[in-house]
């Protein structure tokens, strides 16, 4: 064989094989999207709802926050996250931990992570985000130092994998620009999902809350009209078109009119209602239906959003409620962050120097009694000093504070080691 036709052949080769792996990528490639407001000008569904249901195709993004328990599920989640602080933490050579108040992450999210926004309403717009599926963070840098995170709007991210199988983030902003940024300038958050983005509970929720948008919107049709009643006249007699005609006018008067109105009805005519009973216009077990469906998708208990017909499902006071909410809706989404923060905020040389941790103890904080009882618990067994607790519990420090106690006549630590008691010294 010569050469040239060696070389033919690997060339044909070559070719054959990279056109093969451009059709294998192009069907591994990502093109779908979370479910969220495209932009400030716009809010569409640009994730198709997983469900082939009719009525799954109405629950778009902006119709669904119509829907109460839909928009209380944002809002309690979105808060709550939002409201506690996300602190860093350092480790020692020993792997005992300390807070960090200097660094520039730290800083950035304590303070202002962007110029525009607040701690607070920065971390709300990262869970709205984040609770359609995926949120993007748009890292910025001056002279290599991170000093600024934006939330891009997630509609308006498209992920993809490239011809190395590296993953590109494809931006499409309100104004028509576009493009690509790389996972060194996105910090992509995800939830739960096996793939390259994560599942949006709005998109596989959708038919649940298309039955709770219809039955809304049945009821607002029916109240629109002052729930009057509706149905047909019967008679054993045959009517002519004339005496049909005059019927027709007076009963739509009765409808469509004033809100009293009394029919006078002659000739054996009787009037059979076919429009909804009151039990029926409050449609209360299809409504309860989308409440406990729409709490599931989104894992929040459904009496935190004000439904009394779940009081007793997860406990017997808001305590036991608000520590099975964290533990089974917050807790999640806390690692997720935490977790993603450390992986993607920072180089790989501080992963283990470094975590971040929100801060949740004044969520589950209990009532002023039991913290009384559990702190003084903590205190006599050595747990923590007395300015651990004072500094939880927004007092000043004390001088003597510092030293752990034991329950001996609560005396320091390092004096029982000692063996001095009372103030003296005692002979060994």
């Amino acid at each position: 064989m010569s050469a040239k036709i060696a070389k033919q052949r690997v060339m044909a080769c070559i070719d054959h094989d990279a056109a093969r792996a451009k059709t294998i990528d192009s069907s591994k490639k990502i093109h779908s999207r979370s479910t969220g407001p495209s932009g400030p000008k716009k809010g569409k569904l640009t994730d198709f709802p997983k469900s082939i249901s009719r009525i799954a195709s109405t629950a778009t993004f902006d119709r669904a926050m119509t829907l109460s328990a839909v928009f209380a599920c944002h809002k309690i989640l979105a808060e709550t996250v939002a409201s506690l602080p996300l602190e860093m933490f350092v480790f020692d050579s020993k792997r005992n931990r300390s807070q960090i108040l200097d660094h520039q992450l730290a800083k950035l999210f304590r303070n202002k992570p962007n110029d525009d926004q607040t701690s607070v309403a920065f971390k709300e717009t990262f869970m709205l985000n984040l609770m359609s599926g995926n949120v993007y963070v748009r890292k910025y840098f001056y002279h290599k130092q991170l000093n600024q995170l934006v939330v891009i709007n997630n509609a308006s991210c498209d992920p993809k994998l490239n011809d190395q199988g590296k993953k590109e983030y494809h931006i499409t902003y309100f104004d028509g620009k576009k493009e690509v940024l790389t996972d060194k300038e996105i910090w992509h958050v995800k939830l739960f999902g096996t793939g390259l983005v994560g599942m949006s509970p709005l998109a596989y929720g959708a038919r649940s809350i298309g039955i709770g948008l219809a039955a809304d919107d049945k009821v607002g049709r029916v109240m629109e009209n002052g729930a009057k009643p509706s149905g047909a006249l019967s008679t054993d007699k045959t009517l002519k078109q004339t005496q049909r005609d005059s019927l027709r006018q007076e009963m739509t008067a009765m409808v469509e009119g004033e809100d009293w109105f009394l029919p006078v009805l002659e000739g054996g005519l009787k009037f059979e209602q076919i429009s909804l009973t009151p039990e029926d216009i409050e449609l209360l077990s299809t409504r309860q239906f989308t409440v406990e469906e729409v709490c599931r998708f989104y894992g929040v208990p459904s009496v935190l959003i004000n439904d009394t017909n779940g009081s007793t499902t997860w406990g017997s006071g808001i305590f036991e409620l608000v520590e099975a909410f964290y533990k089974f809706g917050l807790r999640p989404y806390f690692e997720r962050i935490e977790e993603s923060a450390r992986l993607n905020l920072l180089d790989r040389a501080y992963w283990d120097d470094y975590e971040f941790e929100f801060k949740i103890k004044d969520l589950l904080r209990a009532s002023f009694t039991a913290r009384v009882a559990n702190n003084k618990t903590l205190i006599e067994s050595g747990q923590k000093t007395i300015n651990e607790i004072r500094r939880e519990e927004g007092d000043l420090p004390l001088e003597w504070g510092d030293q752990p106690l034991v329950a001996a006549n609560l005396i320091t630590l390092d004096r029982v080691v000692k063996g001095q008691t009372g103030g003296k010294t005692n002979e060994l």
